[in-house]
């Protein structure tokens, strides 16, 4: 789903907090990076159970669980020395023991999800949406549950409490987490409506948060957010902003009292985000994924000190100078998009999914074209020897599968460390492979991601039901 974002707009900031840059943009999140002093875990984000390794959390809303229909799971691979794989895995869904809820049918466990270290203890934890659940007489009301890392993994858990469920349905259909200079992350929770709900860090086990508000943007916006990003690009408060997509998309500044309506700047109809400091000025840009548009489109949006720039900086399509491919109607170049950042020195690799593109007989298999960019950001691969792109799919040698029609390579992208070893790794989802059972296909780091022969994930591996469409791999987090 969206990407962890980074608090990159001063100097003295990166110093602070140079750890961000490397646990880096994942999610669309500004991750923190540092517990107090008496955590247990590790610190290192998306590690679950704090053994030093990033671990990552791989949905399947569509599940079936002890018999009932689009329940859903979540299924955490664990990170190591060695590649993840369908045996290192645990299950969780609303009956596993210290899950809260019950599973049933088209609840939807998993719909949307987002780590973070929420209650600072060290441990990441995982937010969880399932915006089918019915809540009393209210069907398909939503629920969100934050579930706790320790030392045995995500044992354990808590509902957040809908402020006001007669006003929506689908709570928690989006996710996002937001991380200031107070180091307390937030949670803002999407709905079917434009109202977001934040809720305040400070979250304990036992049910408590720093408070919460709702914000309400203009008017202007109209229809239910698609995805939510954080980061901070309204120039050096170090405050959380964030940027929404859907029907209407738009930036929104933070403010010390929280988002700001009278901040909100709308931007073109996009689907998806990742927010990063492309050109290496210490300014977090935007980018956003049109893949409606023919083929599909990415638009980057640069900042400075001003903020984010409000016309197109520049675009990135199939295209464009050294994009491998073809601009080809129904490719969804863009439907998703995944970034991470080099050391120091700017967001350097973009991962932008294609689940629409058509190879040879296959219709709409997929693939994911792997951006390497410059001090000039995306906007000018080739120009060098260390700016390039890299076109993958399931025909490509070493990845795991065939190009076979509807597969949809590439719907969702995760870049994380989960070796420890300082480079980029790539889970790719494949949440239609197999008329819809889902797969995800990984590819270690070695200075950029690529196919090393390792064996798909895939749902039926790691045991989740393969009855009706599971969706294995819809979203990744971690």
């Amino acid at each position: 789903m969206h990407q962890a974002g980074r608090l990159s707009v001063s100097q003295h900031l990166r110093t602070t907090l140079a750890i961000a840059a490397v646990a880096a943009l994942t999610g669309g999140l500004l991750t923190a990076t540092a517990g107090p002093a008496t955590a247990a875990g590790s610190n290192v984000p998306g590690d679950f159970n704090g053994d030093g390794y990033r671990d990552i959390a791989v949905s399947a809303p569509g599940a079936y669980v002890a018999g009932k229909s689009a329940a859903g799971q979540v299924v955490i691979l664990w990170g190591g020395t060695t590649d993840p794989s369908n045996t290192r895995r645990t299950f969780i869904s609303q009956d596993s023991p210290g899950i809260p809820g019950g599973a049933e049918s088209g609840d939807r466990f998993g719909d949307a999800v987002v780590a973070q270290d929420f209650n600072g203890d060290g441990y990441a934890d995982l937010a969880v949406g399932a915006p089918g659940e019915d809540v009393g007489t209210d069907t398909d009301g939503g629920t969100v549950a934050i579930l706790w890392g320790s030392e045995a993994g995500l044992t354990s858990g808590v509902t957040v409490t809908d402020p006001a469920p007669a006003s929506h349905d689908k709570f928690g259909r989006v996710l996002a987490a937001l991380v200031d200079s107070d180091q307390k992350p937030d949670l803002a929770i999407g709905s079917d409506n434009p109202t977001i709900d934040v809720y305040r860090g400070g979250f304990t086990k036992a049910g408590g948060n720093g408070g919460g508000y709702r914000f309400v943007p203009p008017a202007s916006v109209t229809g239910a957010p698609t995805d939510i990003a954080s980061g901070n690009f309204g120039g050096g408060d170090l405050i959380a902003d964030i940027v929404v997509t859907g029907p209407s998309t738009y930036y929104a500044l933070g403010s010390a009292t929280g988002l700001s309506p009278a901040g909100t700047v709308k931007l073109p109809t996009s689907t998806s985000v990742a927010i990063g400091d492309f050109d290496n000025n210490a300014y977090e840009d935007i980018a956003l994924g049109a893949p409606n548009e023919g083929g599909g489109a990415v638009r980057v949006f640069n900042s400075d000190a001003k903020g984010p720039s409000a016309t197109v900086s520049y675009t990135v399509t199939q295209d464009s100078p050294n994009i491998p491919g073809a601009s080809e109607p129904g490719d969804r170049f863009g439907a998703s998009l995944e970034i991470a950042a080099s050391r120091g020195y700017g967001s350097h690799l973009l991962a932008i999914g294609a689940p629409g593109e058509s190879l040879g007989s296959a219709t709409g298999t997929g693939a994911v074209t792997l951006v390497h960019g410059g001090e000039k950001g995306f906007d000018a691969i080739g120009a060098d020897n260390t700016t390039y792109a890299r076109f993958f799919a399931q025909s490509t040698p070493d990845v795991p599968g065939n190009d076979e029609t509807g597969d949809h390579f590439g719907s969702s992208l995760h870049l994380a460390d989960t070796h420890n070893d300082t480079q980029w790794d790539l889970l790719v989802g494949v949440p239609d492979e197999n008329a819809g059972d889902g797969a995800a296909v990984y590819f270690r780091g070695n200075n950029d991601p690529g196919p090393t022969g390792t064996p798909g994930i895939s749902a039926s591996g790691t045991g989740v039901s393969t009855s009706g469409s599971p969706l294995f791999g819809v979203h990744l987090a971690g």
